[in-house]
């Protein structure tokens, strides 16, 4: 058996069949604590940048898109797999190929499943991806050390008639700069408290249907 020990001091397994283990049921806490300590980009961010701050970028973006709650939370949880498998950047990725894959695909399954958000992921998946790569223009413009004329173009988001611009808010202001990593797991667990709230309001506020 392979297993983690997670922040709150539960074994988390990461066998194949972890999702059919009793017990192995990824916890909000555990999530957002280590989500607040992975750095995207390997660590070539010019600021320590973590997949928690990345994770409430593209849950604002899909809310400033107009999308609800259930859509909102499956963006907010679109990464929260990583917590136990880590944040790869996407050329390693590449690189690892199908191993990697399936790998991840297992934990992000069972996130899913823990919380709930299979269904709004699938509904919801294009939207989610349009903010991801929104996000991503917006890292790089902000955080990355990329240059048009000296850099090689990134497909995801300079194909020629398929440009993605970044976001008008910035990253690289001192408010931004000046968070410690705690700031960013308290945020996330606040704003995964409030659309869960939200979720559950818009579940009791349908009416119940009745035989005819």
């Amino acid at each position: 058996m392979t297993w983690l020990l997670t922040a709150t001091g539960r074994e988390h397994h990461l066998g194949a069949c972890s999702a059919l283990r009793p017990g192995n049921t990824p916890q909000i806490e555990e999530i957002a604590h280590a989500l607040a300590q992975i750095n995207r980009y390997t660590g070539h961010a010019a600021r320590p940048y973590s997949v928690a701050e990345h994770s409430l970028l593209v849950c604002d973006l899909v809310q400033a898109a107009g999308f609800d709650c259930h859509a909102q939370m499956a963006a907010l949880l679109h990464d929260a797999h990583e917590a136990f498998c880590g944040d790869a950047a996407t050329p390693v990725k590449q690189v690892l190929g199908v191993a990697w894959m399936a790998f991840e695909n297992t934990q992000a399954l069972l996130v899913r499943e823990a919380f709930q958000i299979r269904a709004a992921h699938t509904a919801h998946r294009a939207a989610i991806k349009r903010a991801d790569l929104v996000a991503l223009a917006t890292e790089r413009r902000d955080l990355l050390p990329f240059a048009h004329e000296a850099c090689m173009p990134w497909p995801v988001l300079d194909t020629p008639g398929n440009e993605v611009p970044p976001a008008k808010l910035r990253l690289n202001t001192p408010e931004r700069e000046a968070h410690p990593w705690h700031h960013w797991r308290d945020a996330f667990i606040v704003r995964f408290a409030r659309l869960d709230a939200a979720r559950l309001q818009a579940f009791t506020a349908i009416p119940a249907t009745t035989p005819a």
